[in-house]
């Protein structure tokens, strides 16, 4: 029986070795070592990252790196990988490839791209991946040694923990002009600050960072905050030089105004005030109160305040039931915590104690006197529109797997890149489905939509920056891809078909008529 068991544990362990290659048995990465494979990956796939590597042993810790890379972009992108002097050799001789101990390429469309020449790392491989063709990212930046960049909420909340020495965050998003502008000042800074100040930065257009931007109410880039004791103090809103980011940081109390601005519960008003000491006991007894959840730093809440006042003073006047109350959510975290505050200003109705439900945000005066006379709960929200894939239509919904593979086919195809909440996408659909319900019994001709929050990566190949992008192909040939850039409307997009295929019969020059 021992035996036995010997046998089958050494037949298991041999069988999976040699199954399981470079990579894994379950790993993402695919292992290529066959021209026709790798260009059959290539034709289907329009974003792949290809590690040439001499052997595992001496590609240990790139390989490493792959495969956690491969893990975090499925979806948005490809990883292979080639070993040379294994099954691969010919494939790497053909392409005269000698990785030494490994070259890694990147293609596009089926076409080589450029050789990977950001930072070895996860962090980077991903960036890169998400975006091949955008900037390299601030944090690879050699001139940015002394700013401490944040990739993730977790990260951010650490610093914010541990650090005592006062801190300062650029809250910004890559695209932004003046965020780009702000960089060396910062960077400048934060070199010259180094020891007795932090000054950091988060990319906050990520998609893992949005929660960041709405819990410190980020409607704008850059947005600059001090930090201290793990807490918002001010709103840096000097000049973008390093000077005056310099001398805020040595002294942010005479440097913003707003710093001087007493606190709302100091004032003389009529809105109750409360804390974690005293909300339980005020709120209790209330039949009727509507409650501000605010930070000191957040200029919708500053706007809104004056409003309050007015409505709360009213109220009180004319003996309307009820109170309107606030609470300072940076200084009282447990209660926002406990009500789920998570932005500025946050509006939540209450009877006797009860939370009863929040309070969709009002401007003015009016809105929350109004309000408060018959506070009425908000009506259920609209079941969800269908996804444009759900509705019958001609028009072909395309996404990574088949974009091209259906392009290759259609002589003639106009492409919508959308996005669900895009206005203009919305109103041109209709006319695109007739257009496509025009032209469906033309097999040359085609129709089709790829939406851009679902296959960014693609997307972002094709170079589409704005919604929606309408892009001609003709059997997918780069030198005819065109933009439409006409009237979007069924008759304008089936006459430029037309056109187009009119043209083709005629051997025009298509791209110099149009």
């Amino acid at each position: 029986m021992e035996i036995r068991c010997l046998l089958f544990t050494i037949f298991f362990s041999v069988f999976f070795s040699k199954s399981s290659g470079v990579i894994g048995l379950k790993s993402p990465v695919e292992e290529v070592s066959d021209a026709k494979d790798l260009k059959k990956i290539l034709r289907t796939k329009n974003n792949v990252l290809v590690s040439f590597i001499s052997s595992e042993k001496e590609a240990t810790n790139i390989l490493k790196i792959i495969r956690e890379t491969a893990d975090s972009i499925k979806g948005q992108g490809t990883m292979l990988v080639v070993e040379c002097s294994g099954e691969g050799k010919k494939l790497c001789k053909k392409l005269k490839v000698s990785p030494e101990p490994y070259v890694l390429r990147h293609y596009m469309n089926g076409e080589f791209h450029k050789l990977y020449d950001r930072k070895e790392t996860v962090a980077s491989m991903i960036s890169f991946m998400r975006n091949p063709t955008g900037d390299i990212p601030w944090e690879e930046d050699e001139e940015t040694v002394d700013v401490v960049h944040l990739p993730d909420p977790a990260s951010l909340q650490r610093l914010l923990k541990k650090e005592t020495r006062p801190i300062l965050i650029m809250f910004y998003a890559p695209w932004c002009g003046f965020c780009k502008t702000l960089k060396p000042e910062y960077s400048a800074a934060a070199s010259e600050l180094k020891g007795t100040h932090i000054l950091a930065a988060i990319d906050v257009y990520r998609p893992e960072n949005v929660g960041i931007r709405v819990k410190y109410n980020i409607s704008g880039f850059p947005t600059l905050l001090y930090f201290h004791n793990n807490e918002v103090k001010y709103t840096y809103e000097g000049k973008n030089n390093k000077d005056d980011i310099i001398k805020f940081m040595r002294d942010p109390s005479s440097f913003n105004a707003e710093s001087k601005e007493e606190e709302w519960s100091d004032g003389e008003n009529d809105v109750v005030h409360l804390s974690s000491s005293n909300f339980d006991e005020l709120i209790k007894n209330e039949e009727s109160a509507l409650i501000m959840f605010y930070a000191p730093w957040c200029g919708y809440c500053k706007r809104m305040k004056p409003e309050f006042e007015k409505a709360a003073t009213r109220m009180k006047t004319e003996k309307v039931k009820g109170i309107l109350a606030a609470v300072d959510a940076t200084k009282d975290r447990d209660l926002a915590k406990q009500f789920e505050v998570k932005g500025y200003p946050t509006l939540k109705y209450f009877q006797f104690g009860e939370l009863k439900y929040d309070v969709s945000p009002l401007r003015e005066a009016d809105d929350f006197y109004e309000f408060m006379k018959d506070p009425s709960p908000p009506p259920p929200p609209p079941p969800p529109e269908p996804s444009w894939e759900e509705v019958p239509s001609e028009v072909v919904h395309l996404s990574v797997e088949n974009f091209k593979p259906f392009l290759k086919k259609k002589k003639h195809a106009l492409v919508m890149f959308h996005a669900p909440w895009c206005g203009h996408c919305k109103m041109a659909k209709p006319e695109f489905q007739d257009a496509a319900e025009q032209v469906k019994d033309d097999p040359k001709m085609a129709f089709a939509a790829v939406d851009c929050t679902k296959h960014s990566s693609l997307c972002q190949t094709v170079g589409v920056t704005g919604y929606p992008t309408i892009k001609y192909y003709s059997y997918y040939n780069r030198e005819s891809n065109i933009d439409y850039s006409g009237e979007r409307k069924r008759s304008g997009f089936v006459a430029f078909l037309k056109k187009m295929s009119l043209a083709s019969k005629g051997n025009q020059n298509v791209k110099e008529e149009l």
